[in-house]
């Protein structure tokens, strides 16, 4: 009789003759999987992909074009935000660098525009397809090979995971995820392939080096493969700890030499690669290998020595950036904290989100709670497996707790839930194949999918009378691309704008702006706030003390029409109503333009 690995790599009898779901795909099935999706998605986004750019997007094409253009490799700041003292981004250009050489190359064999289009479209899907790569590998690991290519197609159909990958996404986003997934599919073989070992290591870098959020996952892999050194006595995972330990130090000292001003090394900065980081990193990294390499004893001096690192980690943490210890934003003013911040999608936690877009939280619920079922089922199944089961098992459910975590305080984490949890999905589909064969495989199939799942929370807020996310994705659209790009013909200079329409100014036109929504733009988004919630005085007073050439506004975002309603008599109000004071002379940015911008003269305030 033929033999099958079931989930958590127990070993299960087959039916002579028959075949298991996807059994013996490989990498073949899954780039055919990738370019299906990947054609489809191109096709349906090439007509209008630049207006698809959310305010990061457009914060990243900004930054490439400053590169492009010569802006120093070691040079993060955004000059023109807020000037003349710039903002200092908190971005890596580990990730501007794939995409300037894509927009550069592109640029010589294509027109400006249809090379933009090219490489908004590109960027985000090439990324998609090591992602499907690690989601195989990881459900291989857990489901056995017959999970493989079935993990990467519930992964295409997993709306929460596509998202970040959707053209015109280039953001961080989607390298992060697809770094977590390699990061998950190389802990998994650790014990059995030193490249899996330097794999994870460097993702876990690289992780570190893009974007903070992720520190908590890195964190629970991390553990995870420090206490399976600490509980096994195993020569493939002290060999696997050890060089993940010194690929990790390694890489994000490295990192921080190729992409960071010597300056920025030292810097009590939380939110990117500074001192604290560095620190951790030492101790923690190089801790480990140190005690996986020197440790001979049993549990108990493997649980010491484990111990001691701990401790180093914390001690090192505390005694170089004890201000990462804190609420990341915590010293933002309480004006922005309110005005701002609890008004920003996706900083909300899942309670505050919940109640303010309800259809998209039963869009993602069952989905969620079906992924949060299967984890926890497998983790449950098995306890009776073999120890590398159980671990590989653990592994992969740490990091989804963590991912869970993250998520419940601030919901921009939920990507990482739906792609964390995609190697578990092949698991009940493969188990309910076992008893009652291809068609029942089939109905798990179609039934497990979050997309599926995703429907079906859909038609829940339907029939509940809720607004269809249509509608509600509707309130949150800014104005296109084109409006922004009509900005071009008039003599740069400083925009006083509402904090949204930031980003795309500075990526569709030569101008300045003065506020744009990152938390380092403190002095920015306060200037902002004291000019749109105002009265015309004020706004006046802010544009003059800030030199501004330029009032532009985006009638649609939400930048505009929330303080024209709560201050009617205001200057937001104004804008909205046509009532145009007379220091300010309108632009005509064409017939159909939502945007609307205005060129400062002098005088007092005339209707029109």
């Amino acid at each position: 009789m033929a033999m099958a690995h079931a989930p958590g790599g127990s070993a299960i009898v087959r039916r002579p003759g028959s075949r298991a779901l996807f059994e013996g795909a490989g990498v073949p099935l899954i780039v055919f999987i990738w370019v299906m999706f990947a054609l489809a998605t191109a096709f349906s986004a090439y007509p209008a992909v630049m207006d698809q750019l959310s305010t990061d997007d457009a914060m990243r094409l900004a930054e490439v074009r400053d590169l492009l253009a010569g802006q120093s490799w070691f040079d993060l700041a955004q000059h023109r935000l807020n000037p003349p003292e710039g903002v200092a981004m908190h971005w890596s250009r580990v990730v501007d660098l794939p995409i300037a050489l894509i927009l550069a190359a592109a640029e010589r064999l294509l027109p400006p525009d249809l090379a933009l289009t090219a490489t908004l479209i590109a960027w985000p899907l090439l990324l998609l397809l090591p992602a499907l790569l690690a989601v195989a590998s990881a459900a291989r690991s857990l489901g056995g090979p017959q999970a493989a290519a079935l993990g990467a197609f519930m992964a295409v159909m997993s709306p929460g995971v596509t998202v970040r990958f959707a053209p015109g996404a280039l953001d961080h986003h989607g390298a992060q995820l697809a770094l977590a997934l390699g990061l998950l599919a190389c802990a998994l073989r650790i014990d059995r392939s030193a490249r899996a070992a330097v794999g994870a290591g460097l993702c876990a870098a690289l992780m570190m080096a893009i974007g903070m959020e992720t520190a908590p996952h890195v964190a629970a892999c991390a553990a995870v493969i420090a206490l399976r050194w600490a509980f096994t006595d195993d020569p493939g995972v002290a060999r696997g700890a050890r060089l993940f330990g010194l690929v990790f130090a390694a890489g994000v000292f490295g990192v921080a030499l190729l992409t960071l001003s010597p300056a920025s090394w030292s810097a009590p900065v939380c939110d990117t690669i500074g001192r604290g980081h560095l620190a951790v990193a030492l101790a923690g990294g190089l801790g480990l290998a140190l005690a996986a390499t020197a440790v001979q004893g049993g549990a108990a001096s493997r649980f010491a020595a484990l111990g001691a690192v701990g401790a180093a980690v914390l001690g090192a943490l505390v005694a170089s950036a004890p201000n990462c210890l804190a609420s990341p934003y915590g010293s933002l003013p309480e004006k922005l904290r309110t005005d701002w911040l609890a008004n920003v999608q996706e900083a909300q936690n899942v309670v505050s989100a919940t109640i303010a877009g309800p259809t998209s939280a039963l869009a993602v619920g069952p989905a969620l709670l079906a992924l949060i079922l299967i984890v926890g089922w497998a983790v449950w199944s098995v306890r009776s497996a073999s120890s590398d089961a159980r671990w590989r098992i653990w592994t992969a459910a740490a990091m989804f707790a963590a991912a869970l975590a993250v998520t419940a305080w601030q919901i921009r984490g939920a990507s990482l839930v739906f792609a964390l949890g995609a190697p578990f999905l092949p698991l009940p589909v493969l188990a309910l194949a076992r008893r009652g064969g291809r068609a029942r495989a089939i109905l798990a199939l179609i039934a497990f999918a979050p997309v599926t799942l995703t429907i079906i929370g859909l038609q829940i807020a339907a029939a509940a009378g809720l607004p269809s996310l249509e509608n509600q994705r509707l309130s949150f659209t800014g104005c296109p691309a084109a409006d922004y790009r009509a900005l071009r013909r008039l003599t740069p200079g400083l925009a006083l704008n509402t904090i949204d329409t930031g980003p795309f100014i500075l990526a569709f036109s030569p101008h300045a702006v003065v506020g744009a929504p990152y938390h380092r733009n403190v002095d920015g988004m306060m200037a902002e706030l004291e000019a749109f919630q105002g009265s015309e005085e004020t706004a006046r007073a802010v544009a003059l003390s800030r030199g501004a050439d330029y009032v532009v506004v985006c009638t649609v975002d939400a930048g505009v029409r929330p303080n024209a309603k709560a201050h009617p008599d205001g200057f937001s109000a104004m804008l909205l109503s046509g009532d145009t004071p007379s220091w300010l002379r309108p632009v005509d940015l064409g017939p159909d333009a939502k945007l609307r911008a205005f060129e400062i003269v002098s005088g007092r305030r005339t209707a029109e």
